[in-house]
């Protein structure tokens, strides 16, 4: 795996896919581009001097707010992805970022990411004004930059309240990060691990797109939970799916922490 930045401030990350990082149909399985995202970022972000590290002994830190990938083609074990990426001029408190990835020797897209990371006050918990670490990110020229929106998902998620799965995922130790709250990854991969494993010998997500709510920690409870707008949704040539992950606190309540929006396609049409 190498890294470096070019002239212009985009950074490119070289990657070889392994085996480990392959399916059982030997197909590239999403927690590897979603974990390319993750490690690009955190390799700009550090090379700027500005990286988790680095805010950490200033009592602040990155942490990812939402993230819609579009997903055109997984590949398979041995592959060589070239991923590149960007940060943008800050909307708010939010500092957009966007990751592209390609399969080096074809060119062929495979994903496209747009991401929202915000800096945090480790000690009150709270956003801060993003200028002094976007300065330090250097964001190219506006004409290198592209409409970063994102839609409002929230009206479709509520509407989507056919009840399908839950699921109770392990909080495990390897689930934390250098924040010591449960990464971003981990909620991506057990939103997949509550899926029926005929579903997932079928379809791969063609979209996803997750706002990550609240932190979590090694000894909370969470429960995730499966929505559709129909209840035959899981038989449908390109299912629609919905998830929640919510904490249980200790009064029996419960409060979202992340949610998520999906679509499918079957395996064979990547």
């Amino acid at each position: 795996m190498s890294f470096y930045i070019t002239d212009d401030n985009i950074g490119h990350l070289d990657h070889t896919v392994m085996t480990s990082e392959s399916d059982s149909y030997n197909t590239t399985r999403l927690s590897l581009y979603q974990a390319l995202v993750q490690e690009i970022a955190g390799l700009h972000a550090d090379k700027r001097g500005v990286g988790i590290p680095d805010l950490q002994s200033n009592g602040k830190t990155w942490v990812i707010a939402r993230s819609r990938m579009e997903v055109y083609y997984y590949g398979s074990w041995k592959d060589e992805i070239e991923v590149e990426t960007w940060p943008q001029d800050p909307i708010g408190l939010n500092c957009p970022r966007i990751v592209r990835a390609k399969d080096k020797n074809s060119n062929r897209p495979l994903f496209f990411a747009n991401t929202k990371w915000a800096i945090i006050d480790t000690i009150k918990g709270r956003p801060l004004r993003p200028k002094e670490v976007t300065d330090a990110l250097m964001v190219p020229s506006k004409e290198l930059q592209i409409d970063a929106t994102l839609p409002n998902n929230l009206e479709l998620i509520e509407s989507s309240n056919v009840f399908i799965k839950e699921y109770v995922p392990t909080i495990h130790f390897l689930d934390t990060d250098l924040n010591h709250h449960v990464n971003n990854l981990s909620y991506i991969n057990w939103i997949l691990e509550s899926l029926p494993e005929e579903f997932m010998d079928q379809f791969k997500p063609s979209l996803i797109d997750v706002r990550w709510i609240r932190q979590t920690f090694r000894k909370d409870k969470l429960i995730v939970t499966i929505f559709a707008k129909d209840s035959n949704e899981l038989s449908k040539q390109k299912p629609e799916l919905y998830f929640k992950i919510e904490r249980i606190k200790e009064d029996g309540s419960r409060e979202d922490v992340f949610d998520a929006i999906t679509e499918w396609k079957s395996r064979n049409s990547f």
